[in-house]
């Protein structure tokens, strides 16, 4: 019975030590699941901020970009204002300036450098005798009606015009009548690419002043300025057609108009009065 009793206090003894030992490491236990679970909370923190820090700088640069592209597109927009501005300027000096193309201000064609002039081939045309082509000096008169241009052989070619004084050239005009003018109801005899040259008298040297785009939707007057601007004078202004607006035997010139200011020569008493 003694036996019994001491063995029951040595189990009760070790039963003790065991559930110590398991509380211990149970308690042990739960320190480390709560130390667990503060690190996930701290790392879902870290996580969370660094996501948010990587938005701002995607918002920022977007942000950023938008604005660059919008300091672009106004600083565009000011420079194309500005040069619509600086065009228009020039345009109206050169309004400004006379018309040394009239041919009441002495201006003439140079036929020899002159392209030939459309011949009527019908046999109606040819045994009519009050049926005319007009010539080529038509272009140097203020007037533009129906009929009044001088038609040019072909699809290409060109008239030169001597003026009567030297000049720096600014600007030239073309003048065409509009389709709705015309009984067909377009406008292909029309010029179409055209480039503009200041020729010397004395040498074929040509000088490329302008190159254009004559364009019959834009209205009957338009004027060109001359971008490759010189500071030489030029007594004579060739015209060039390089193409029409599909007439296959010949383009028509109603006006040309060539603006600039007279240098002054030796001829200084020719300048004088045609500045006054």
């Amino acid at each position: 019975m003694a036996f019994s009793v001491q063995a029951l206090a040595s189990a009760g003894q070790l039963c003790r030590t065991w559930r110590d030992k398991a509380t211990g490491m149970a308690r042990k236990l739960a320190a480390a699941a709560s130390g667990h679970k503060k690190m996930l909370f701290r790392l879902s923190i870290i996580v969370l901020l660094v996501t948010l820090a990587m938005v701002n700088v995607c918002v920022f640069k977007t942000c950023w970009a938008a604005r660059r592209i919008w300091e672009d597109s106004t600083a565009q927009e000011i420079e194309r204002l500005q040069q619509a501005a600086s065009e228009l300027r020039a345009q109206l000096d050169c309004y400004q300036t006379p018309d040394w193309a009239l041919q009441s201000f002495g201006a003439t064609i140079d036929t020899r450098r002159t392209s030939p002039i459309y011949e009527l081939r019908s046999w109606f045309s040819r045994h009519c005798f009050w049926c005319s082509v007009n010539p080529p000096d038509t272009i140097l008169q203020p007037g533009v009606s129906l009929g009044e241009c001088w038609p040019m052989e072909g699809q290409q070619g060109q008239v030169v015009i001597r003026l009567r004084a030297k000049i720096r050239p600014s600007c030239v005009t073309l003048e065409h009548i509009t389709p709705e003018m015309t009984p067909s109801g377009t406008a292909s005899s029309a010029p179409r690419d055209v480039a503009v040259f200041g020729l010397d008298a004395d040498s074929e040297e040509e000088v490329p002043l302008v190159s254009f785009t004559f364009d019959v939707g834009e209205g009957p007057t338009q004027t060109f300025l001359l971008k490759n601007n010189h500071s030489r004078a030029f007594r004579y202004i060739k015209v060039l057609v390089k193409s029409n607006w599909g007439h296959p035997r010949y383009t028509c010139l109603y006006r040309v108009q060539v603006h600039g200011k007279v240098v002054k020569t030796e001829d200084h008493r020719t300048a004088e009065s045609l500045n006054g």
